[in-house]
């Protein structure tokens, strides 16, 4: 049988020339079908639009890089890589890395790539790891604009751009070469932590494009969408804005981010997509969350955290679960801060006094990470593989 996605891909071939079968190629989808949502929104033009420049095979693993003057590129400049690694299964994880964000008011990020797949939790091919047959496609996090950004940004107003969101042609140029070397899973499982959680909110629609009428689970570990709320509603969208990542929020989305989140877009996007779950990894009251990048009380985070994420599983009970857990860890998929940032830590650009704040950040484990007596670790499991996937959502409990 040829996927709607082969089908679409074929006509398009046959109508440009195209010949080479392993790229992918833009389609346009029925209407009304989920992968119509990323096409309407104008973010699939760039699919298979670049090619990398240098090939680096280590083994399983293989690296490609871009040319930072074509369109992919880091932040400030360096250039863009990714990495992918052909393992057992017939099952994908694309893995979007976390590295902070950047804008106008404040800056920590990530700003070179660092493309070699790391020995992360989530990553790390051990025999406890639910995921470790899973052919994987590892992006890493340089643009500081949530892997959406499409604008270049002149900061000092000498005319030239030296900010540079790339987000989106990042992560189309990864998703391309991914889908080169696995066109056809079973599975997808669309994960990320940090600023690759709240890219995975903002990805997913694109990875359904790319991966039509395949099941996508989106394991969301400490970026599920929770902003500034009420106290300030704006800030979500003017940051999409500033980071030129419109584009993103479908013109139809009237409720995406009104409320101050971004939470507004799961629900979207879940409403029109039966084959796409959301499992919500997060502690109570993440200190790089809250207090680092949103600027706001920890407890206000946790209401906050608690109300959205409450709606989202009301509405979609079997589709959206959470795992949220006590004390102010801040990601629990891969154990380590080198897994959320890369092990190059030079490469990371710091606000004024940022040590300070960042010197007691807590990194759970999902292998020893329990709430309410479930291991994170069984609950990965669990989403990705069959079995008892429980929505594990506990009173918070006050902070000493």
């Amino acid at each position: 049988m040829i996927r709607p996605a082969a089908l679409g891909a074929l006509t398009l071939a046959l109508a440009c020339g195209g010949d080479d079968d392993s790229a992918f190629q833009r389609y346009e989808p029925e209407p009304g079908t989920p992968e119509r949502v990323a096409w309407e929104a104008g973010i699939t033009g760039d699919l298979g639009a670049w090619e990398p420049t240098e090939t680096t095979v280590r083994d399983a693993e293989t690296t490609y890089t871009f040319d930072p003057a074509d369109g992919p590129v880091c932040m400030r400049g360096a250039p863009f890589a990714m990495g992918v690694e052909e393992r057992a299964g017939d099952e994908l994880l694309i893995f979007l890395q976390g590295g902070g964000a950047c804008w106008s008011d404040f800056c920590l990020a990530v700003t070179k790539a660092q493309p070699r797949i790391p020995d992360g939790d989530l990553l790390v091919e051990r025999d406890d790891n639910p995921l470790r047959d899973h052919d994987v496609v590892y992006v890493p996090y340089c643009d500081g604009s949530l892997f959406a950004g499409d604008r270049d940004v002149d900061e000092d107003g000498d005319g030239a751009a030296d900010r540079l969101h790339h987000g989106l042609a990042n992560l189309t140029a990864a998703l391309s070469q991914g889908y080169r070397h696995f066109p056809n899973p079973t599975r997808v499982v669309l994960a990320g932590s940090s600023g690759g959680g709240f890219g995975t909110l903002l990805a997913a629609s694109l990875v359904r494009y790319v991966y039509p009428g395949v099941p996508i689970d989106v394991l969301d570990d400490a970026g599920i969408g929770i902003a500034r709320g009420a106290a300030d509603p704006e800030f979500v969208g003017d940051l999409i804005a500033e980071f030129g990542a419109s584009d993103f929020i479908p013109a139809d989305c009237t409720d995406c981010t009104t409320d101050g989140h971004i939470t507004g877009l799961v629900d979207y996007l879940l409403a029109r997509d039966p084959l796409l779950r959301f499992g919500a990894v997060s502690s109570y009251y993440d200190s790089i969350i809250s207090e680092t990048f949103l600027m706001i009380d920890s407890e206000a985070f946790a209401a906050d955290l608690r109300s959205e994420t409450d709606a989202l599983h009301a509405a979609y009970p079997d589709r959206y679960r959470r795992f949220l857990y006590q004390g102010r860890a801040h990601t629990a998929l891969l154990g380590d801060v080198t897994g959320v940032v890369g092990s190059d830590l030079t490469a990371v650009e710091l606000p004024p006094n940022a040590l300070e704040t960042l010197g007691g950040v807590e990194i759970a484990s999902m292998y020893e990470l329990t709430s309410d007596g479930v291991a994170l670790v069984d609950w990965v499991g669990a989403m990705t593989g069959g079995g008892d996937w429980v929505d594990v959502a506990p009173a918070a409990e006050p902070l000493e």
